[in-house]
């Protein structure tokens, strides 16, 4: 079965890429005061864990306040809708979030560029669905697979797609596999944006994380690079260490599901923290190998992360939930710029 997938892959034909630096509209002042983000991922289960997330998310936001909101990929399991009019864009999106009244920073996962099995990573092609819904509904933005948003001069976020970095079958469109067309512009547009960035914060956003305790490992060590080594996130690795690290105050990731915070201190990506929220649809526990130093970390708990930057200070709360869609304040912190 592999030699044929190997095979098929081999076969496909090669998509010209045509990287654009794309940019999305978002309402904002243009000297914002302050800022409230909502981070959530892996949310696109549907069933009862997800709608208790999203109850808690309702009422943190009412109670805290809520400007904007981050989807940080696998948007829809097992795969993504056929097309933008599929009634689960309304049922796991729309009927969720809809009422919260913000819009949503979408990222790409590998469920939704899902090929023969469902959360391969390995079609990108199968994102379309979700960028077409991005010119329906202005709640769900997602103008590219890779694009930037800015909220006035407070905040800058560079959204990019790393599941064909760490697919798990050999990437059908054999521009999007690692080290070829679409990794190395990727990568360069995001070395080049971060330092044009005049934000007072930077962030990054993308579904695999770089560090990461749970069952998935960290970014050149993913748990499926044992058995399939182009799956090992090396490329995820190399494009976060290479083009971030340092350069951004945060890298947030989804992908394992669970709720994680790593400091600036840490040993991968020193003076950035990195941040794993992946737990608004289904939950796992600690993986395996020795865990890195965090700040916080929860397994087998569903939760969000709830952020508020000011100019001189970005606040994380991490809140757990429920199955009655309780939110509680789980842990917190501040970082501060002088």
């Amino acid at each position: 079965m592999l030699p044929l997938l190997f095979l098929l892959a081999a076969c496909a034909p090669a998509s010209p890429i045509d990287f654009q630096d794309t940019q999305a509209p978002l309402s904002a002042p243009e000297h914002p005061l302050e800022l409230r983000v909502l981070m959530m991922g892996d949310q696109g289960k549907g069933g009862e864990i997800q709608a208790a997330v999203a109850k808690g998310i309702a009422a943190v936001c009412a109670q805290q306040g809520c400007d904007l909101g981050v989807g940080l990929g696998d948007n829809f399991y097992p795969k993504a809708p056929d097309s933008a009019d599929s009634p689960i864009f309304q049922e796991r999106f729309a009927d969720l979030y809809g009422l919260l009244g913000f819009p949503f920073l979408m990222v790409a996962g590998n469920h939704d560029e899902s090929w023969l099995l469902g959360g391969d990573g390995a079609n990108p092609a199968a994102l379309q669905s979700e960028l077409d819904y991005a010119k329906h509904n202005p709640q769900w933005v997602m103008p590219n697979r890779a694009y930037r948003a800015a909220w006035g001069d407070l905040a800058q976020f560079f959204v990019v797609d790393t599941a064909p970095l760490a697919s798990y079958l050999p990437n059908r469109d054999p521009s999007y596999r690692p080290g070829a067309a679409y990794d190395t512009a990727q990568r360069a547009w995001l070395k080049t944006a971060l330092a044009a960035s005049p934000a007072r914060w930077k962030v990054v956003l993308g579904h695999h994380p770089l560090l990461n305790n749970g069952l998935h490992g960290s970014a050149g060590s993913y748990s499926y690079g044992l058995l399939l080594p182009w799956a090992s996130g090396g490329a995820v690795k190399q494009m976060y260490q290479e083009a971030a690290c340092g350069h951004a105050d945060l890298i947030a990731a989804g992908h394992d599901h669970t709720l994680q915070l790593f400091p600036t201190s840490n040993e991968v990506c020193p003076g950035t923290r990195l941040l794993v929220s992946g737990a608004a649809g289904e939950t796992t526990g600690p993986g395996l190998g020795i865990p890195a130093a965090s700040d916080f970390q929860a397994m087998n708990s569903p939760g969000f992360f709830w952020l508020k930057f000011t100019g001189d200070s970005l606040t994380y709360r991490v809140y757990t939930v429920d199955a009655a869609g309780s939110p509680a304040l789980a842990y917190q912190t501040v970082d501060r710029k002088p």
